[in-house]
């Protein structure tokens, strides 16, 4: 039986830290997947072994015995190549199937000398004899998943994941070869790890990552894991995370704010249900979010501007330099409240020119935009802005002051209009 594999090289794949199953001290690797055609054969062409000569017609179950016991004993002790004879002894006499472990003791043993074709061998003759035998179905899909024979390794999984439905290893690699293959039953595969263990934090994580790799929409995944157990931090913040990252939220809140009952400390989670407020619009809620962080982490330079921002947005522009001179002195050279106080000049244009009767940019908007121009050359210091901060500035460079309007204004610096009045305070 022989399968033609395209080894696929994925683009953009997230590395997967996947469970695998076996000898811990015997194996620990990912086989990259490359752009090529690869011939490969499941099963060995011929079942003979070259141990025929080892069958004994007259042979009594007590003598078979004894060979077991003698191949055992070195196996215990690791003398692998001297197991093999006994082993083949018992193997090619043993009728009843009382001794079929010997078929996973001689695999091993060939595995453990690093002879991989002699285990597959040993494996498929033992698959001929019986084809149920899950020890021989592990040996199979362990050996081909080594040799990057994935679609090889497949059907073995496929069989024990039937009968050891609760064995979540087992799931985790199939799941890990499905995705290998590029076939979207990864998802499922994955899913099923998630259900029988809802507390790991990495399968739900992959799960959602699988979903999205093969185009469907992780939140679902993401809130189902959730939901089974509210109080673990981790499902929490990934589920809040990604349902913010889509716009969603008023879904968000929920699970940030399920940390908060665990962790009431936790400002990460704070911030979030700041910035979802923000996105719904409760521009009062999300200053109380923030404060909250304040009374926690009274040095905040972040959450100091993201105040200011939405002071800013509530057009309380007095409060909004507050913060962010607040945020100034504690980090002169951070640029964020740079960029937040050029942001909150702008946003004060934008009020002020709105409220007039006669819509028209005035010298006064453009004084303005100019203290909006030097907080973003502050920023600039900053290698964390320099760049936003130079665009920004550039796009100003059309609204400034030009040398005629200096001196059609006497060289005015401050504005007239009573609505920046907070300015000149």
């Amino acid at each position: 039986m022989k399968l033609q594999i395209s080894r696929l090289l994925l683009v953009g794949v997230v590395v997967f830290v996947w469970g695998l199953l076996g000898i811990p001290d015997l194996f620990a690797q990912f086989d990259e997947l490359e752009d090529e055609m690869e011939e490969v054969q499941c099963k060995p062409d011929s079942l003979i072994s070259g141990y025929e000569h080892f069958k004994i017609d007259t042979v009594t179950q007590q003598q078979i015995a004894i060979w077991y016991s003698f191949g055992q004993e070195e196996y215990k002790y690791k003398h692998y190549d001297r197991a093999i004879p006994y082993f083949w002894r018992v193997l090619m006499n043993d009728q009843t199937g009382k001794f079929r472990v010997v078929y996973s003791k001689l695999a091993d043993c060939y595995f453990r000398l690093n002879k991989v074709d002699s285990t597959l061998l040993v494996v498929y003759m033992g698959l001929e004899k019986y084809p149920n035998y899950a020890r021989l179905h592990y040996w199979a899909g362990f050996v081909h998943d080594r040799l990057g024979h994935t679609q090889c390794a497949i059907p073995h999984y496929e069989f024990l994941v039937k009968q050891y439905p609760e064995e979540k290893d087992y799931w985790v690699k199939l799941a890990y070869l499905y995705y290998k293959t590029e076939n979207p039953r990864a998802i499922e595969a994955q899913q099923k790890v998630v259900d029988l263990d809802p507390k790991d934090v990495e399968a739900s994580r992959l799960l959602a990552e699988i979903m999205t790799h093969f185009g469907e929409d992780p939140l679902a995944a993401l809130k189902s894991t959730f939901e089974k157990d509210t109080t673990n931090v981790e499902n929490a913040l990934r589920y809040g995370k990604e349902a913010f990252n889509v716009g969603n939220y008023q879904e968000a809140l929920r699970p940030f704010q399920a940390i908060l009952k665990v962790d009431p400390k936790n400002t990460l989670a704070m911030e979030y249900i700041g910035r979802c407020y923000e996105g719904l619009n409760r521009l009062n809620s999300a200053i109380r979010a923030y404060k909250d962080i304040l009374k926690i982490e009274p040095k905040n330079v972040k959450i100091m501007s993201l105040i200011a921002s939405v002071y800013a947005r509530m057009n309380n522009f007095t409060s909004a330099r507050s913060y962010v001179n607040r945020a100034k002195r504690l980090e002169p050279n951070n640029g964020l409240p740079y960029m937040i106080m050029a942001e909150v000049y702008e946003t004060a244009v934008n009020y002020c020119s709105n409220k007039r009767k006669k819509k028209e940019f005035t010298y006064d908007d453009k004084l303005v935009y100019r203290l909006a121009a030097e907080e973003y050359k502050k920023a600039a210091r900053d290698p964390n802005y320099a760049g936003d901060a130079k665009r920004r500035l550039k796009q100003l460079e059309t609204l400034l002051p030009t040398k005629e309007d200096y001196f059609m204004h006497k060289n005015r610096l401050k504005p007239k209009d009573p609505c920046y009045g907070w300015i000149n305070q």
